[in-house]
């Protein structure tokens, strides 16, 4: 009899793949979208820098409010309804968000894009399990990340060229977005399946689990998912904050046109995405996890500070630097890892959760701080920002790595890519234990 470590992967399975990858794609594109209208949103709608930040955390809130109800509802529903009304939330916000005249508007319809938005990298990885053989999950998992990096990258420089392209209509853009979004419902309605006729093949061995709030205590007690948490918080959010939301208006203060400071920022995802793979491939070569995740929050540092004190004559260098706080950022990804290390099996699947919302709650709150600072320094002349205007709400990028990079030195215990759950038998020369 065949099993899912043997059985050959399927075209249909691939499809559906395919399919849920291109939406994790377009909910990531859709997440980092704001930063690159930014200038046509804010005097559109009349925006301070405040509002606008709100709106761009609006998607975290709803996001990180779905982690763990998504969880139910795809274990519920499946994965075909799931994704289904996922698309469709996504879709009518991007409509939405085209017709927007208020901040009201807006906010509720960036709340619905983060709503639909939080189904897809769990539906992604749910299809990887059902449709996969197990020991191609991790290849199609990484895969998976590679291709959703991938969203944000096109949210930048590509789509500040279409924005050019349409002479800077960003309603016509949204509504152009919104009918891709369209397209890939209907593929999505036509072709992913709940399940395979694999299941019937396999055998479900069901234990009894402890209640989610005794593995949540027993995580809260453990000092090092808690370090790896904050540390995951503490390097990503200035990436998101550049990369989501204030990088390409920023560059713009410096002079840059939005298309030169958008392809910026898509280099900094490009950094991440590479980040990504490269650092988890050297991690596991020299078998070291604490080493590079201090190596991250070190360029980290230097990359914020070159950014927000160093005021560059030239795009290439913050091309550079910004490529360097992609790789950086993605230090997240090696805390995963890590986390996953310092956890046992029974509370792993938490200690991800935990993790992530620790990220999206900085997410949540980060920028609209540095917005309503930004706010307070640019209240004299409006909507034209000059670079001096984002000195003090930027400063905290710096201090965010810096702390990132504290956690890592101090708190954070080296696992030599090892679980700490595995009990390690020392092999005594026999020679030496006989006196």
């Amino acid at each position: 009899m065949k099993t899912r470590q043997s059985t050959p992967i399927s075209l249909l399975g691939t499809i559906i793949w395919l399919l849920a990858a291109g939406f994790f794609l377009y909910e990531f594109f859709l997440r980092a979208l704001v930063g690159t209208i930014a200038t046509q949103v804010i005097a559109d709608l009349h925006l301070s820098a405040g509002l606008f930040a709100i709106i761009g955390s609006a998607y975290y809130l709803a996001y990180g409010i779905m982690q763990v109800p998504v969880g139910i509802l795809v274990d519920k529903f499946g994965i075909r309804h799931s994704l289904i009304v996922a698309a469709i939330l996504c879709t009518l916000s991007v409509f939405g968000l085209s017709f927007s005249t208020t901040f009201t508007q807006a906010f509720i319809c960036r709340i619905v894009m983060g709503l639909g938005s939080s189904f897809g990298f769990i539906c992604l990885l749910t299809i990887v399990a059902i449709w996969f053989p197990r020991k191609n999950f991790a290849f199609f998992s990484g895969l998976s990340q590679f291709i959703g990096t991938m969203g944000p990258l096109l949210s930048a420089g590509p789509l500040a060229c279409l924005l050019a392209i349409l002479n800077g209509n960003w309603r016509l853009l949204l509504t152009n977005i919104g009918l891709a979004g369209t397209v890939l419902t209907l593929l999505i309605f036509l072709f992913v399946k709940n399940t395979t006729a694999r299941k019937k093949q396999q055998f479900i061995i069901l234990r009894h689990q402890e209640p989610f709030k005794i593995r949540l205590r027993r995580l809260l007690k453990n000092p090092q998912i808690m370090a790896v948490s904050l540390y995951s918080a503490f390097i990503y959010s200035p990436m998101a904050l550049l990369g989501a939301v204030w990088g390409t208006i920023y560059l713009q203060a410096h002079g840059y046109s939005q298309t030169s400071s958008a392809n910026t920022i898509s280099v900094a995802w490009l950094g991440y995405a590479l980040g990504c793979l490269t650092l988890g491939l050297m991690s596991d070569f020299f078998k070291k996890r604490k080493s590079l995740l201090t190596a991250c929050a070190a360029m980290g540092v230097l990359a914020t500070s070159g950014i927000v004190f160093v005021h560059a004559n030239s795009l290439y260098i913050y091309t550079a630097l910004f490529a360097c706080l992609g790789v950086a950022a993605a230090g997240q990804s090696l805390a995963c890892a890590t986390i996953s290390e310092h956890a046992d099996n029974a509370t792993r699947a938490t200690a991800f959760g935990l993790n992530n919302s620790a990220v999206i709650l900085f997410n949540v709150f980060i920028p609209p701080l540095v917005g309503f600072i930004i706010g307070l320094t640019a209240n004299h002349h409006g909507i034209h920002f000059q670079s001096q205007d984002f000195y003090y709400g930027f400063s905290i990028m710096p201090i965010l790595h810096l702390a990132a990079l504290v956690v890592a030195i101090f708190f954070i215990e080296e696992t030599y890519c090892r679980s700490k759950a595995e009990v390690i038998i020392p092999h005594l020369d026999t020679a030496s234990a006989h006196p």
